[in-house]
């Protein structure tokens, strides 16, 4: 039996994006793994766990190994795992690296982190990877993460519906501090839709504004990678809240009332 990794490297910033070719090239160059990339053929940011439904989907080849597909990140994943590697499937699913943070409440609008996820809903062990500031400068940081640290991060068993979250801090190997493991922080939103008017008078809204903020909290993502740390947080497909299910436990009934409430009867 080989011992050779099959990796689905995917995205959302599209299949010519700079990050996904560091985390590409970095993954061929280590010893067991071998890789195949399916990305969307462009820009996808933020485009959450979409399907696209209304529109033909189409693969286009870039070279041996390398697919683009006219869809969301869940498309690429999706089509890489029916189409594509049907025959071949992955072992592994890395998503990225994205240019910029997925933390905190980011991570349900996140294209990377669905790509992620898609991956985990097919059972692969999958995680999705982000270099953590708005405008990246310096990916080697990260390379140098992943060349040093990744064989460690995948030995651990990832529990069924679950994925990894990685947050890398941007810049040189010397700027990152070490690995912590995080939970999700809190952005702090302000001033999120701005308006606009354009060349014609015409008023528009434009959805980014300001910056985010952080809620400095211990033990966020927010926080490690702050602090020049690397962030690992564990995050469930599964969205229920178990402790509120049980609370409501009370609110159960066999049948309904025989009359809406207030309506009386007829």
């Amino acid at each position: 039996m080989s011992n050779i990794k099959h990796v689905l490297i995917s995205n959302d910033d599209g299949i010519d994006a700079h990050g996904l070719g560091i985390l590409e090239s970095t993954i061929r160059s280590m010893d067991g793994f071998r890789v195949t990339v399916v990305a969307p053929s462009d820009q996808q940011s933020a485009s959450s766990h979409s399907l696209t439904l209304t529109s033909p989907l189409r693969i286009l080849d870039k070279g041996e190994g390398r697919y683009a597909v006219t869809g969301t990140p869940t498309d690429s994943v999706l089509v890489a795992m029916e189409k594509i590697l049907r025959s071949d499937p992955p072992d592994i699913v890395l998503s990225g690296i994205n240019h910029g943070p997925n933390m905190g409440e980011d991570v349900l609008y996140s294209g990377t982190v669905a790509a992620a996820m898609e991956g985990t809903m097919f059972g692969i062990p999958s995680y999705a990877l982000s270099l953590a500031a708005w405008h990246p400068t310096d990916f080697s940081g990260a390379g140098d993460f992943i060349r040093r640290s990744l064989r460690d991060i995948l030995e651990f068993p990832l529990r069924k519906g679950s994925l990894m979250n990685i947050n890398i801090p941007d810049g040189p190997p010397s700027n990152i501090q070490g690995i912590k493991v995080t939970r999700l922080g809190s952005r702090v939103y302000s001033n999120v839709i701005t308006d606009q008017v354009d060349p014609h008078g015409r008023p528009y809204f434009w959805i980014g504004g300001q910056g985010p903020t952080w809620a400095r909290e211990n033990g966020s993502d927010y926080c490690a990678v702050e602090q020049g740390y690397v962030s690992l947080t564990p995050l469930m497909v599964d969205l229920t809240h178990y402790g509120l299910q049980q609370e409501m436990k009370h609110l159960e009934r066999e049948g309904l009332p025989k009359t809406a409430e207030g309506g009386g009867a007829r």
